[in-house]
């Protein structure tokens, strides 16, 4: 993937030995795990070993899918990262589905700096890899969240328990909703 620019960001192809460290950073407030269903923050060796074992394993489900770090203009800060990788069931065993998602930094909240990035993943979803449709899960209590799902055109689905071993919130883009609103 080559880099993509927003208003505020560059979004790039996830490399560990570059980011892992400035990523795993962002876990150490426990208000940014609350949400995703961890007790505690992930050890290092362990964030290590899943950012460079999981994204091969996306990538040969959908190629151009992973981790993309989000890095500001400015000050080339690390804010966050976006996901856009095959979503797994409950259990771990890998869907056919795609899920977009997003984890920034405790300091970027309430900027708009989600919805931006979360708005240039999607259109690389839909004109780069030619996606059919997306889903984003996210805790019901997870309101900021699910307002970004809403700012980036998804709609709500369903409740369901069918992936993270979890309770979420399940909403969905497709190609024709996204196509329509484009123009």
């Amino acid at each position: 993937m080559q880099s993509i620019e927003t208003e505020r960001c560059f979004i790039t192809a996830y490399e560990p030995e570059r980011d892992l460290d400035e990523h795993w950073a962002i876990y150490e407030s426990p208000e940014m795990w609350q949400y995703l269903g961890w007790s505690e923050q992930p050890g290092y060796d362990e964030m290590k070993r899943l950012f460079k074992d999981r994204p091969p394993l996306w990538e040969a489900h959908t190629p151009g899918s992973g981790v993309f770090p989000i890095r500001m203009k400015d000050d080339n800060a690390f804010a966050g990262i976006l996901l856009l990788k095959a979503l797994p069931y409950s259990g771990g065993e890998l869907s056919e589905h795609i899920e977009i998602g997003w984890h920034l930094a405790r300091p970027y909240w309430g900027r708009g700096l989600a919805t931006e990035a979360a708005l240039a993943i999607r259109d690389y979803a839909f004109e780069t890899l030619n996606l059919p449709y997306f889903y984003a899960i996210a805790d019901p209590e997870n309101t900021p969240s699910l307002k970004v799902m809403e700012r980036i055109g998804m709609r709500f689905l369903e409740r369901t328990d069918r992936f993270y071993d979890d309770m979420g919130v399940l909403y969905v883009l497709d190609r024709a909703t996204w196509e329509a609103g484009r123009t």
